[in-house]
């Protein structure tokens, strides 16, 4: 993370430092200012939230900067040169869109309010990616502020919809750092839910999650049959729909298969029924598609609610989370995500990958990262000792073990301990 918070103040710096106030080439270089920041950004290290975090230090640095008294005039060009770099296709559809609506306004302030309402609604024809979507969010709605018409101020005032938009931000960042630190990285131990298998054995079960995807999933199958390593894949209903085939192969090559929901929306808010909904609806993609009931369930994020837990104790899953993160949710380079591994193993460890998936949504991601790394990561916990199991095979070895200490409970001549 600390990665992250200097990328954010290098951008920062990079936006409120290097100023230029030659008209004749300042709309170019702060277009190039927006596009190198990110470029560079990405280039030390390659993850949604490192553009996240760039695009927000750039565009804060050059309208806030602390170094002197200037306030950037030409933030819309930072902005589009961030749009090319995340797509040159939608940076040019929006610059030509923004010349048609200066035409027809004939006002260039009122045209960068109209087309920063418009650049939020093309990110989703454009982008895949959670985070550049996020983005394009946070670039306009900083634009809209800065040129927010005169008319409107009669009966919006600016500050509204810049504290507005402050507080939906902050809300945002704190359950982004919840999310990574109590579910990602794990609560402890939970009465009737599996997070571990027992610590007597170097055991470990790789798992992944959000798949099947069309790109992904092939690959990461691809190494696991190379390097024989059996592996655990809890699947969402929808992208099993969409690529049955896959499914099948999952199934064919003697890995174990899991409910991930439908859609992978959080079970807390939900109500009753469309949480039924998401459980019984992934089944039935599942087993239509693979020919298996999946009895193995995993709640999207580690999240569930006292409800969802009855229904599936009553339709007979286990819940099943884990005690290993390996971070890739946040497209961290392979590096990274071999570390996370590697550094907080131990017999019976439950390890946390993803197939595919994004920063919210249950498809789409950039899981290159996890495929990188995946054939180190097996070597290096061979290396160590380790072997692989199902998910499956690990709740056998638990529930093996309990009896057996209940065994020595009740008979303490024959422990050999």
């Amino acid at each position: 993370m600390y990665r992250l918070w200097i990328i954010a103040a290098l951008s920062y710096i990079i936006g409120g430092y290097f100023v230029v106030r030659d008209e004749r080439k300042k709309y170019f270089l702060d277009f190039a200012k927006g596009y190198l920041t990110l470029l560079f950004s990405g280039l030390y290290l390659n993850s949604g939230l490192t553009y996240i975090f760039a695009s927000a230090g750039v565009l804060a640095g050059h309208t806030k900067p602390i170094f002197y008294k200037f306030r950037g005039d030409t933030t819309e060009m930072v902005a589009l040169g961030i749009v090319f770099l995340m797509s040159p296709v939608m940076g040019l559809f929006l610059f030509f869109c923004f010349l048609l609506i200066l035409k027809l306004l004939k006002d260039y302030n009122n045209a960068v309010f109209v087309t920063s309402f418009l650049a939020p609604a093309l990110s989703f024809k454009f982008f895949r990616s959670d985070s550049f979507i996020a983005i394009t969010f946070i670039i306009f709605a900083g634009l809209a502020v800065q040129f927010w018409p005169s008319f409107l101020e009669k009966r919006i005032k600016p500050v509204f919809f810049t504290r507005m938009a402050f507080g939906l931000t902050v809300m945002g960042f704190l359950l982004l750092l919840y999310f990574n630190k109590y579910v990602y990285k794990g609560f402890g131990v939970q009465k009737d839910i599996i997070r571990h298998g027992p610590h007597h054995f170097k055991y470990v079960a790789l798992t992944f999650d959000d798949g099947p995807d069309p790109v992904y999933t092939p690959e990461i199958l691809d190494i696991l049959k190379e390097k024989n390593v059996p592996a655990t894949f809890f699947l969402i209903g929808k992208n099993v729909e969409a690529y049955p085939d896959i499914a099948k192969r999952i199934v064919r090559e003697g890995h174990s298969i899991g409910n991930h929901t439908y859609t992978h929306k959080s079970l807390i808010p939900l109500s009753g029924r469309a949480t039924w909904e998401e459980i019984k609806k992934a089944e039935k993609a599942i087993e239509d598609a693979t020919g298996i009931r999946p009895t193995l369930f995993r709640p999207p994020r580690g999240v569930y609610s006292s409800y969802a837990t009855k229904l599936l104790r009553d339709e007979r899953y286990t819940i099943v989370l884990w005690d290993v993160s390996a971070m890739d949710w946040a497209e961290l380079p392979p590096k990274s995500i071999i570390t996370n591994i590697t550094g907080r193993i131990k017999p019976g460890s439950i390890i946390l990958l993803h197939d595919s998936g994004d920063l919210v949504i249950f498809k789409g991601g950039n899981r290159s990262s996890t495929v990188k790394a995946l054939p180190e990561i097996i070597d290096n916990l061979r290396t160590g000792g380790y072997e692989f199991v199902t998910v499956d095979q690990m709740i056998f070895l638990t529930e093996l073990m309990e009896t057996e200490e209940q065994g020595y409970e009740n008979n303490p001549r024959d422990n050999p301990y």
